[in-house]
């Protein structure tokens, strides 16, 4: 009689090459049941409680956000011939929903008279960027033919929810909504066992989605996840340039020379601060690529980085075609077991910047902006004790 062991039923299944399969058990146009399994132990919490988070709290979408009526200057106004009072009729238009076809901000109006009846949220004239999902909503009830009315609705996009206390600044006659920008009205998730031959640990994600009819839940939920992973991605790119510098050795006479000491451009020099690379030795360490990866560092940019390394010693090729070196990192240039040497005033500076003085420096910097050295020495020397030169102002009195 043979036993089989936990650990070979794991090592036969092959975990690492088991993906989950996401299948739609319900769906309309305004709920969604998924259910995604098999999971590895734990994650089913993982990516429910994180799915379910941004679906809330991160999916944009459009609302009005103010309304403009003829005749009426704040939310106490009556309306002749209509039984709502402003209150109620901004509670209603609360609950209009608006599909953008553009995802722009604009306006759409509502103009009726010589009518008699509820007036609802199709009324309201059509507008090329916007569609009304929910054209039955009534807005108001006009009690004679004699109503006449005249709004203008302003719609934003946005995410999440926002109150009409944050807008009371806006002009007299502008009456301010509490907009309901997300597109979900609920989300929930549970989470169940499931069994993958004889192994029963596995995690199953049973994802139930409601919208407001301006999305659906396959695409609300598509949306989320790729947030996720565009939120996830500086994380992977961070592991990914730690692989590619390991082994990479710069010389010592490169690695603690600042920024600053090389007489960049302000927005090269900018860019770089920005990308967290303070020293000629942390710029050494990635490639030409990673370089265009960061904020506001472009061609011409690179093109006055490779001229000042090219002082500094670094061997960079003419870019004649071949850009195979433009894919390592730029300390791979250097000769094995040479040394570079910064030029005349930069070599100063580099052992000044050897040198050390103990005293704290940080660099000040604001966007587009030259970076500003602020000494520190005053507040590092600072005591609470009284200090013993000056004259105690208390024993003057």
């Amino acid at each position: 009689m043979t036993l089989t062991t936990e650990s070979d039923i794991y090592t036969e299944l092959d975990i690492s090459s088991l993906a989950p399969e996401i299948t739609t058990d319900r769906a309309t146009e305004s709920y969604g049941r998924f259910i995604i399994e098999p999971l590895s132990q734990g994650f089913g919490v993982t990516l429910g409680n994180a799915i379910r988070r941004v679906l809330l709290n991160s999916l944009p979408g459009v609302a009005i956000t103010a309304v403009r009526i003829e005749g009426v200057q704040h939310e106490y106004s009556t309306l002749p011939h209509i039984r709502e009072d402003m209150v109620d009729f901004l509670l209603n238009v609360k609950d209009i929903r608006i599909q953008s076809l553009t995802g722009r901000g604009g306006a759409i109006r509502l103009d009726i008279g010589g009518r008699e009846g509820p007036i609802t949220a199709g009324d309201i004239q059509r507008h090329a960027d916007y569609t009304i999902v929910n054209p039955d909503l009534v807005l108001l009830n006009a009690d004679s033919p004699d109503a006449s009315i005249s709004m203008e609705f302003i719609v934003e996009q946005g995410t999440g929810f926002r109150m009409a206390e944050t807008q009371a600044d806006g002009p007299i006659g502008l009456l301010p909504v509490d907009a309901i920008f997300t597109p979900i009205r609920r989300a929930n998730f549970e989470v169940e066992a499931t069994r993958v031959g004889q192994v029963t640990d596995y995690d199953k994600l049973i994802l139930e989605v409601w919208t407001d009819g301006t999305i659906t839940p396959e695409q609300a939920v598509r949306d989320g996840t790729q947030i996720i992973i565009n939120q996830l991605a500086p994380f992977a790119a961070l592991s990914t340039t730690g692989a590619e510098t390991v082994g990479v050795s710069v010389p010592e006479s490169l690695a603690s020379v600042t920024v600053e000491a090389m007489q960049l451009s302000t927005r090269t020099r900018n860019s770089l601060r920005r990308g967290n690379l303070a020293t000629v030795g942390h710029v050494l360490e990635r490639s030409v690529q990673q370089l265009l990866e960061l904020k506001n560092f472009g061609e011409q940019s690179l093109n006055e980085l490779i001229e000042r390394l090219r002082e500094f010693g670094v061997p960079v090729p003419e870019d004649d075609g071949d850009r195979a070196w433009r894919q390592v990192a730029l300390a791979t240039l250097l000769p094995a077991g040479g040394d570079a040497t910064p030029p005349g005033d930069s070599a100063e500076r580099q052992e000044t910047a050897d040198e050390p003085s103990g005293q704290p420096v940080v660099y000040s910097m604001a966007p587009d902006q030259e970076t500003r050295e602020v000494d520190l020495t005053h507040y590092s020397r600072r005591s609470f004790a009284p200090d013993d030169d000056e004259p105690d102002t208390e024993d003057q009195g």
